[in-house]
């Protein structure tokens, strides 16, 4: 059903003096209109006293007489089955600050004929409550009004003041299931105070079920109740419940409404409702304005304020000293309704913001209501860049800043750095720089901006993941004003190179930000090739295998695992840092022979591509390298290198064996 248009008949009503034709038909259409009646129509229903005008607020604080929370239109429920009608009608604060011992007194009006007779319902029935409980007993509508009345025992009717509801209706049908359901709060921002004199720290929740006839009942619940939570009221018929905010609490609550229909049924839906004391940090970068609103319905627009309220602002610095920082006239109050730090730097890092609305009643009556203190964090990240490089100081052929090459045991490694802020603002709290080492290094000293460090101000942290010592050194931090640079200087000596090896690394610097947001940066990778700085060779023994009797003048070959690509005869491990020239020579320098002394008629050739030279006492040859050149293993495929030749003569059995001799020397 429809909203009930009252509006017409006051016309009629307050100008029946001068309209009576105009009041008169009006009257009669109200008549047409009840015989007519169904649930498709309108029904237009005469008041018992002409409704209030909806409550007036300004952050919670109540500027008129009204209602809060009206009845809803219309009320769907079936025979047998309880609602509750919920309101919450109260004065304003010049009221309140006027007649502070008043008491609230309801009393429900009821009519079934749209108005034309109204009735007082009897206290046994409810009808004294500011919440009404109605259980229909048989099918059919029937209308309400509420006035809620503020007198005391000692003025008694004298000073009453009334607040009239809008009307209702309460429908009795059969059941009618909802198919959807919408769940909306009055306010969607509740201040933290129980101040309830001047303030309301509660809101109502609604369901709106489809079709809005639907006739099940809803219950609600909520996520966090130590944020709000239901009256204790809240779960016994209706629509429509109260949320209250816990003192002090300050956070979100999800409210849920669930809608069982008369199948059995649900439909549910939910709504999010903010609890605070007023104003919310606010977080800036340096420079921006930082602007602190207050929270929840700020109506400007009620004339009934003007010349009654002011507002002071305060700034609490960051030990706690106040200061008031902006006041209004009681004419302008509507342009402090927030407050604006302009050009915020790192001074108003840490302050609190805190606004009194006061609140005055004639000529000395007054009552003021206070917010939170809100913090301003003023963000002021770093943006450093890292110029670093590494030196070796023992030897530094073939090396740059950021690649060394040849680097050995016991050299003087050094590490240097320059951190340098670029915003000229930035802050860094707890600033480390982090050098990854080579593991088994061996740290010398430590200089930021020029000091030796004492070694509990860096430390050496094993990396297992990278297998590196990283090097953290502390004390790198950067105060947006005065500090705009660290340098950093790292001597070492090189340990713990057992072979070839290389380490690639990335210094970089960390900390936190005066926001307490983790801030990294990184510099340029380095590379340090490790080296033993040495020449070693090792040589196989060979292995001709088994000679026949009837093998003379042949080539006899050497085993498989020294061919190519199975293997090298000559293995080479070349770390020299300075590779000078280096040739490879080999001779037989004995015979072969046998334990008995027996000779055998053979010898090892050198074979080159089809030639040949023979290694019995003769110096061949084999590899030669020219300066800055690795020397390589030296093997040969089958039918190259070294073989050995079997002579005509008589071969004896037996298991013979000759010495060679290998000589490395460096090219002059």
């Amino acid at each position: 059903m429809k909203r009930h248009p009252i509006k017409k008949m006051f016309l009629g009503l307050f100008c029946l003096s001068v309209l009576l034709i105009i009041s008169i038909r009006t009257v009669d259409r109200y008549e047409t209109d009840i015989a007519q009646a169904d649930d498709t129509e309108e029904v237009v229903v005469k008041p018992m006293e002409k409704p209030n005008k909806d409550v007036v607020k300004i952050l919670g604080i109540w500027l008129t007489n009204g209602y809060s929370l009206q009845p809803e239109d219309d009320y769907y429920t079936q025979v047998g089955q309880q609602i509750i009608i919920r309101t919450s009608a109260g004065r304003s604060v010049w009221s309140v600050l006027g007649g502070i011992f008043d008491g609230a007194h309801y009393r429900w009006y009821k009519t079934t004929d749209a108005g034309e007779t109204w009735t007082e319902v009897p206290k046994g029935d409810g009808g004294q409550k500011m919440n009404m409980p109605v259980t229909p007993t048989e099918i059919g509508t029937t209308w309400y009004q509420l006035d809620t009345q503020y007198w005391n025992y000692a003025t008694g009717w004298l000073l009453k003041t009334h607040i009239y509801s809008q009307v209702t209706a309460v429908h009795a049908k059969d059941p009618v299931n909802a198919t959807g359901l919408k769940v909306t709060a009055d306010d969607e921002y509740l201040y933290n105070s129980s101040n309830s004199n001047i303030s309301n720290n509660s809101t109502h929740v609604h369901g709106y079920p489809t079709p809005s006839d639907a006739n099940g009942t809803i219950t609600y619940t909520v996520d966090n109740p130590d944020i709000a939570d239901f009256t204790k009221d809240s779960d016994n018929g209706g629509n429509t419940t109260e949320l209250v905010a816990k003192d002090g609490a300050i956070g979100k609550v999800k409210v849920t409404g669930t809608l069982h229909n008369p199948n059995g049924s649900t439909v549910s839906d939910s709504t999010t409702v903010i609890v605070g004391g007023g104003l919310d940090d606010q977080t800036v970068d340096i420079g921006d304005d930082a602007t602190f609103d207050m929270q929840g319905s700020t109506v400007g627009d009620n004339d009934d304020a003007d010349g009654k309220i002011t507002i002071e602002w305060y700034r609490y610095d960051q030990n706690g000293k106040k200061t008031t920082v902006a006041t209004s006239t009681a004419s302008d109050y509507r342009d402090y309704l927030s407050y604006t730090v302009p050009n915020t730097t790192m001074d108003d890092d840490g302050t609190t913001y805190q606004a009194k609305l006061t609140f005055k009643y004639g000529l000395i009556s007054s009552t003021s209501l206070t917010t939170n203190q809100a913090k301003l964090t003023v963000i002021n990240k770093p943006d450093l860049t890292i110029t670093n490089s590494v030196k070796n100081e023992t030897y530094q052929s073939n090396n740059d800043d950021h690649i060394l090459n040849g680097v050995t045991n016991d050299d003087k490694v050094t590490y240097n750095a320059v951190i340098t802020e670029n915003s000229d603002k930035g802050v860094l709290k707890d600033g480390c720089y982090v050098i990854p080492l080579y593991s088994g290094t061996k740290v010398d000293t430590v200089e930021l901006d020029g000091t030796v460090l004492d070694p509990s101000e860096y430390s050496i942290v094993n990396n297992n993941e990278d297998g590196t010592d990283d090097l953290v050194i502390t004390g790198l931090d950067y105060d947006g004003v005065d500090i705009r640079s660290h340098s950093v200087e790292v001597r070492t000596t090189v340990a713990g190179v057992t072979g070839q090896d290389a380490l690639t690394y990335t210094p970089y610097a960390y900390g936190n930000s005066n926001t307490n947001e983790v801030y990294m940066t990184k510099g340029t990778p380095e590379t340090i090739n490790y080296v033993l700085d040495g020449f070693s060779v090792s040589v196989d023994d060979l292995n001709f295998g088994q000679i026949r009797p009837t093998d003379n003048k042949t080539l006899q070959y050497r085993d498989d695992e020294h061919n190519a690509p199975n293997g090298n005869v000559v293995k080479v491990n070349d770390q020299r840092r300075d590779k000078q020239g280096k040739k490879a020579y080999v001779s037989q320098k004995t015979p072969f022979s046998d334990t008995m002394g027996n000779i055998l008629a053979a010898s090892v050739r050198y074979y080159d591509n089809g030639n040949y030279v023979d290694l019995f006492d003769n110096k061949v040859l084999l590899h030669e390298t020219t300066a800055g050149e690795n020397f390589d293993s030296i093997g040969w495929d089958k039918e190259n290198g070294l073989l050995l030749y079997i002579d005509d003569a008589f071969l004896r059995a037996g298991t013979y064996s000759a010495e060679l001799s290998w000589d490395f020397e460096d090219s002059v």
